[in-house]
């Protein structure tokens, strides 16, 4: 069995499960804007996605990527791109779980107590509106950290060193 081509695959799979869903996120909140109504169904079904989806799955990187690391010989110590990356990662599932979850935890919460339906519409409440841009912000970073993550994975800047990538 080619063990390299099985943990990129499983890498790879990885990836595209956790952290597409992430990119709904966005026009999820867009759409609680118009219709404010569902802002409690929105939290519970972003919670229920970063919590049962992304999160988990987005953990078990650490074990296709090792297993990429050891498979291919890759000195990892000498590869400052994937030493870049890794720690981008870190700090990736830090926000997601010291922010993104206790964030939208909260915002189950609040929106639990959200005025019933026919209530004449206005802003929301300033905790709301906190916990949604911390979300928001949140959000952005985690963004940006997963592009430039992206980039090192695929362009390699500096190249492989330890090992062939293909074996």
């Amino acid at each position: 069995m080619n063990w390299l081509l099985f943990w990129l695959l499983l890498h790879i799979a990885a990836a595209i499960i956790a952290f597409g869903p992430t990119f709904v996120f966005p026009l999820v909140g867009s759409l609680v804007q118009k219709n404010p109504q569902a802002m409690h169904f929105a939290m519970e079904l972003n919670h229920l996605i970063e919590t049962r989806l992304v999160l988990p799955v987005a953990l078990t990187m650490l074990v296709s990527g090792t297993g990429l690391i050891i498979t291919a010989h890759i000195n990892l110590l000498a590869t400052t791109y994937l030493l870049v990356a890794i720690v981008l990662y870190l700090i990736a599932i830090g926000i997601a779980v010291f922010n993104q979850i206790p964030a939208t935890t909260k915002l189950i919460a609040l929106s639990a107590q959200a005025p019933p339906p026919g209530a004449p519409p206005g802003p929301p409440p300033p905790a709301v509106m906190a916990q949604i841009n911390r979300a928001r912000i949140g959000g952005m970073i985690l963004t940006a950290l997963l592009l430039i993550i992206i980039f090192l994975m695929v362009i390699k800047p500096g190249g492989i060193v330890g090992g062939p990538i293909f074996g």
